[in-house]
């Protein structure tokens, strides 16, 4: 991409994205889907307004039990329209 708005990817002196992205600083948009008024699904993109089917996505997966979250997988790279269908554990 040739926009500079995303290709200076650095934050403080960290440059490289993947380090960026697991210190979750470079987020543009986030979506989530509550079932019950629990987060079920959370999915970033380091793009603004990206396509649901774009497969840059990073989803997290959260469990519930009665007194809160339980387990939060993730993340995992993929589409926000795939994400029931990533590879979650048992």
């Amino acid at each position: 991409m040739s926009d500079p708005y995303y290709e200076d990817m650095k934050v403080g002196t960290i440059r490289d994205l993947k380090a960026i992205i697991g210190l979750d600083a470079y987020w543009r948009d986030v979506r989530i889907e509550y079932s019950g008024g629990n987060i079920l699904y959370k999915g970033a993109n380091y793009f603004h307004n990206p396509a649901t089917s774009d497969t840059n996505w990073e989803i997290w997966k959260y469990t519930w039990g009665a007194d809160g979250p339980t387990r939060i997988e993730g993340p995992l790279p993929g589409s926000w329209d795939g994400r029931t269908a990533l590879s979650w554990g048992a």
